[in-house]
């Protein structure tokens, strides 16, 4: 199972059409983690499954979107379960620790978080303590950046989960701002 992960488009649907067309073959399905709900949903992706969450800029909701789901989402692929959330609910600009707790008390393993348009991958490996607890298994935490916005020069950033089994594979990748 391969997932493209992306966040924060802040308007920018070019770049969502680059990081698809960067992709060796369509993924199984794209993960949008909010703000630019209407950028992420205007892109052609239909050879993928599509999952999105409304970050703190999505006022309006697209049709497609599941209002139950609207800021947190779970998926289960390859024995895992993933949350997908925009992050402002859980302060991650402070911290991670509350997103950690909600996830862990969840039973997710992977956390895909988006908001604070910084890459992020943080493994936490089995036996680590999260609100008293001790992780059964490692627990990924995982910021794609922004799709939209670019950091500091280095330019416009997402994600990829490659899922295995027990194997997982998170990297980052990058669009350079003359390459859209």
């Amino acid at each position: 199972m391969e997932l493209l992960i992306l966040s924060d488009a802040h308007g920018n649907c070019s770049a969502i059409e680059r990081a698809l067309q960067l992709q060796v073959h369509s993924p199984d399905a794209v993960c949008f983690l909010g703000n630019g709900l209407r950028d992420f949903y205007a892109v052609d992706s239909s050879q993928s499954a599509r999952f999105a969450v409304a970050g703190n800029c999505d006022f309006f909701l697209p049709l497609e979107m599941d209002e139950e789901n609207r800021d947190v989402c779970f998926l289960s692929f390859e024995g895992h379960r993933i949350l997908l959330t925009h992050g402002h609910l859980f302060g991650v600009k402070g911290g991670y620790g509350r997103l950690l707790s909600y996830a862990h008390g969840k039973g997710a393993d992977i956390v895909l978080f988006g908001h604070t348009h910084v890459p992020l991958l943080q493994t936490l490996p089995a036996g680590s303590e999260i609100g008293g607890e001790r992780l059964s298994r490692p627990m990924y935490l995982f910021n794609p950046g922004s799709i939209g916005r670019d950091a500091e020069g280095k330019g416009y950033s997402f994600g990829t989960l490659v899922l295995r089994g027990e194997n997982v594979l998170l990297s980052h990748g990058w669009i350079r701002p003359e390459d859209l």
